[in-house]
């Protein structure tokens, strides 16, 4: 049996491809079950899926404005860019088609004509209330919290040569003396450090904005506790943290503007899939032999 979707043939490669793409994160989810059980119901998504963008993809192809020529140029050459030449682009093109500059030109349209239909679709989500993003932020305020944050300054030297590494490692270590004995770390930093800007001071930040081998030793380090030597990519270094902030609740004007976004998002969704299930409702889905 074979899917036709007002009166379009849909090769049963395109659910299949779709059940393909969603049965890792299936798995996933049903990990504690047997997941040969629920293929199934998987392969009913993956045909549901395929509906429903067929039908978005035909409301695309009926609407009557065409897209200007000069538009699915300009997408094309971008395209030819972004792939490295033309021929690297042909090659994605199945060999079988004659005529693959038509066929890439057609694909733009279509994308083009998809992104009208969408934007046509979503235009008129109002934007959310006030009240709308208090509630939000309320139910959901365990997402909307500030990561810890430490202040750390440094001492960095970064070797030229292989010739460099002893003599820097000495320099360090007469460095780290000196800290020892209680010298100013600024001082020592505007003095030695190949990065002397504000005394070494790199301010706060969070863990995943510095490379993992410096967050390692600092974020372990206690406030005016001065590390040992170590050493990263960019060097040898010594650092010392100055301060540390633990985890705090955002405040609403923080996130105001993300609260917004993701509530017009999900007003976007919600209008699309609106809209695709009254066309649904209308379409005629039917199982032929072939």
């Amino acid at each position: 049996m074979t899917l036709y979707v007002n009166g379009e043939k849909i090769d049963d490669k395109e659910i299949q491809e779709e059940f393909e793409k969603l049965r890792p994160q299936y798995d996933q989810a049903i990990r504690s079950e047997n997941p040969e059980e629920h293929l199934g119901q998987l392969y009913e998504w993956s045909r549901e899926n395929i509906i429903e963008r067929v039908i978005l993809r035909q409301e695309a192809l009926n609407e009557p404005e065409r897209i200007p020529a000069d538009e699915i140029e300009k997408k094309f050459q971008e395209l030819i860019e972004q792939n490295g030449g033309k021929e690297k682009l042909f090659e994605q093109i199945d060999n079988e088609c004659d005529d693959k500059e038509k066929r890439v030109k057609q694909d733009i349209e279509l994308d083009l004509r998809l992104e009208r239909l969408i934007k046509k679709i979503t235009d008129k989500v109002p934007e959310p209330s006030e009240q709308d993003v208090r509630e939000y932020y309320k139910q959901n305020s365990k997402r909307f919290i500030n990561p810890e944050t430490i202040r750390v300054s440094h001492i960095v030297k970064q070797p030229t040569s292989e010739s460099d590494v002893g003599k820097i490692q000495e320099q360090m270590q007469q460095i780290l003396a000196q800290l020892r004995e209680k010298a100013n770390f600024a001082e020592l930093a505007q003095q030695h450090s190949d990065c002397p800007e504000n005394g070494g001071d790199l301010g706060y930040f969070a863990r995943g904005q510095m490379v993992q081998e410096f967050e390692d030793i600092v974020f372990n380090l206690e406030p005016g506790e001065i590390s040992n030597i170590f050493q990263t990519d960019f060097g040898y270094h010594i650092a010392k943290l100055i301060d540390r902030r633990p985890p705090s609740p955002c405040t609403l004007a923080e996130v105001r503007d993300s609260i917004i976004e993701e509530l017009k998002q999900q007003q976007s969704q919600k209008s699309i899939e609106d809209f695709v299930d009254k066309e649904k409702a209308n379409a005629t889905i039917e199982e032929r032999h072939q």
